[in-house]
């Protein structure tokens, strides 16, 4: 028998002896305007480059339109202060998408293949596709060094300056950026995924934009009702100690993988207050998920909201159920078809997502945690699943899934953002890592990050660590952090946040205040915990039907006291 179970039974007898009780438990920069986006892919879907152009340009504008280029229209480019095209295959482009960009008076960025149909690119030859291991930028003395290489597209025939070059084999340098003589500017880079950190400073150039300060923040990662509080305890006052304030990415309830029992926070007093204290010392709680498992794998290793098992989006409510292997596009007659024949599934995934995250910020809410943002277990949601999201949060930690084909195409770009994808959610990025306690060094892919966001200055260096380390890799973890020049640490209670449910609203001022209205019932929040089974179910209406026998005894009992006293004082007093 578990342990919930053993606890309804206990319950039970509790309430026939009449004592059955339980007690009450940084934004975006954001500019008018906005910016258009403009690609060509071979299947006229966003592509995983296309997202991660979309998250790099959210930094700029909290207003980004994404199109494909067979669907643009002249009203698109109205008011845009900033066009990119990006070229992801090569296609001939039609004369209306050409015409419209030809007669575009905006400053036009144009990536990858065919720019050279634009009058702004004029000229443009592109000479030859290499991957290339060393850049060097035209304002820089010194090339960088690139270790897993730069898919680039040399460039000849246009005027104006280059801005970047690489060298290849023959020891030439050949220009692959290139800004024309009316501003506008062609980058040679065909994949965005494997270094967006030289597209991101080439955009944040072609904006205008200065680097300003690296943005720190430090996450103390997947804290869980089986969490050890001491442990999480050192870990957040050392922080505390330091002035430094961090966030703590909690997960409500525990799943055990082999019986199936889930464990409440309400159900580990002690570690309740430990949250509490460090929420008071300078930590800011963020939704890492409810459970952080799926078809029972075990919390904090398990995926929540994408089926890994599958490789597909959610499409049951109960992770019992076998998955239903999704169709693909190709095997519908138009776009139409497969968007009726994904309805039902959708519709399922919504119901999932909206009660996890309904249930994660309501619980951890009647605890006095009080959720400022929402972390995707190990990163991955589908795109459906960002747009629910953002009617419970106003902001998101960490990275994001780029592909609903699969979930191994997480990943971030280097900026605070607000990017469409994300459907309003400003994206606090994680971009160094976390310490590796089996690697040989387990700081070493942390410092090399540190050493790119070093060269790249002012992007975020976010990072995360798990408690359950204990203090040994924390100090110079942090001390790590601290070396980047002109850094300031994130305290996302001093941002502007909003968390909501229908009982529930969260908001945050400019000087760290929580402002928290809450409807959660905490006896409400501890039925809809227990009653998972129809056993359960009946032991609850059991103990329900004894009790009200017991009240009624009770009071049957008073009433017959009452009765006989008054016959007793009437007897006395007739007596004289």
């Amino acid at each position: 028998m578990n342990c919930k179970r053993s606890f309804l039974l206990y319950a039970a007898v509790l309430i026939l002896s009449a004592v059955f009780y339980r007690p009450d438990a940084a934004a975006a920069t954001q500019e008018n305007g906005g910016i258009l986006i403009i690609y060509s892919t071979l299947d006229g879907k966003e592509s995983s480059e296309v997202k991660m152009l979309d998250l790099i340009a959210g930094h700029f504008s909290s207003r980004v339109t994404v199109k494909k280029d067979a669907d643009v229209k002249q009203t698109d480019l109205a008011e845009k202060k900033h066009i990119i095209y990006y070229g992801q295959t090569k296609r001939k482009l039609n004369k209306q998408l050409v015409s419209q960009i030809n007669a575009c008076e905006t400053p036009v960025i144009a990536i990858g293949f065919n720019a050279g149909q634009f009058s702004q690119f004029s000229g443009l030859s592109l000479t030859n596709e290499e991957n290339v291991f060393q850049v060097r930028s035209t304002s820089e003395n010194s090339a960088a060094s690139l270790k897993s290489g730069l898919n680039v597209l040399g460039v000849s025939g246009l005027k104006g300056k280059a801005l970047y070059t690489y060298t290849s084999d023959d020891g030439k340098a050949h220009p692959f950026v290139w800004e024309t003589d009316k501003t506008n500017v062609y980058i040679g880079l065909t994949n965005l995924l494997n270094n967006n950190l030289l597209l991101a400073k080439q955009l944040r150039q072609a904006f205008g934009i200065a680097a300003g300060n690296t943005l720190l923040y430090l996450r103390l990662e997947d804290i869980s009702p089986m969490s050890d509080e001491k442990l999480l305890l050192q870990a957040g006052s050392y922080l505390y100690e330091r002035n430094i304030p961090f966030i703590l990415a909690v997960i409500p309830v525990y799943l055990n993988p082999k019986t199936g029992e889930k464990v409440y926070l309400s159900d580990k007093p002690k570690l309740v207050k430990s949250l509490r204290k460090l929420q008071s010392m300078g930590g800011s709680v963020v939704v890492h998920g409810y459970t952080h498992a799926y078809r029972y794998d075990e919390t904090g290793e398990g995926f929540e909201f994408w089926d890994a098992k599958a490789d597909q989006p959610i499409t049951s409510q109960n992770a019992e159920d076998d998955p239903s292997l999704l169709k693909k596009e190709a095997d519908f007659p138009n776009e139409a078809a497969y968007n009726r024949y994904l309805k039902p599934f959708r519709e399922n995934e919504e119901t999932y997502t909206r009660q996890k995250l309904t249930h994660a910020i309501e619980d951890l809410t009647a605890e006095g945690l009080y959720p400022l943002a929402f972390e995707a277990p190990h990163y991955t949601m589908s795109e459906h699943g960002y747009q629910i999201t953002s009617q419970y949060f106003s902001s998101i930690i960490g990275q994001v899934q780029l592909s609903d084909e699969t979930w191994k195409t997480s990943g971030t770009g280097p900026f605070v953002t607000k990017p469409a994808m994300l459907h309003g959610m400003t994206l606090y990025p994680e971009t160094l890592g976390y310490v590796d306690a089996s690697d040989a060094n387990p700081l070493g892919n942390i410092e090399d990050h540190i050493s790119q966001m070093i060269d790249f200055e002012g992007g975020v260096a976010g990072a995360f660590y798990h408690p359950y380390l204990g203090m040994e890799y924390l100090p110079e973890l942090v001390d790590q952090m601290e070396h980047i020049p002109n850094s300031e640490w994130l305290d996302l209670k001093k941002t502007k946040q909003t968390v909501q449910t229908d009982k529930v609203t969260i908001r945050t001022s400019e000087d760290g205040t929580i402002h928290v209205n809450s409807k959660v019932n905490a006896m409400e929040e501890f039925f809809d915990h227990h009653q998972q089974s129809p056993l359960e179910k009946a032991l609850w209406i059991l103990s329900s039907v004894v009790l009200l026998f017991v009240v009624m005894f009770f009071s049957y009992t008073l009433y017959l006291r009452a009765t006989l006293k008054k016959r007793i004082f009437k007897e006395r007093k007739s007596r004289g």
